[in-house]
């Protein structure tokens, strides 16, 4: 699978979640109470996710990218 394949994949699953959900648990209603419960780190992930996917970071700022390459460099210790 490539990325463009994953980002089909990923809005077909949402846009399936969203249209056949029970009412009241939209993805964006949980958003909703997580902004009630934990609203700094619920805009501080929004935020970071934004800044990731708009490449307004620089590489040693982009914590999504950093995060995931720990985790990838991570997961080829433990093969």
């Amino acid at each position: 699978m490539n990325a463009k394949q994953a980002w089909v994949l990923l809005a077909t699953g949402v846009l399936s979640y969203e249209l056949y959900c029970k009412d009241g648990e939209l993805m964006s209603e949980c958003v909703d109470e997580w902004l009630d419960c934990r609203p700094l780190l619920t805009r501080a992930v929004i935020a970071a996710l934004a800044l990731h996917l708009g490449n307004l970071l620089p590489a040693r700022y982009d914590v999504v990218s950093l995060g995931f390459f720990v985790m990838r460099k991570a997961k080829r210790c433990w093969r």
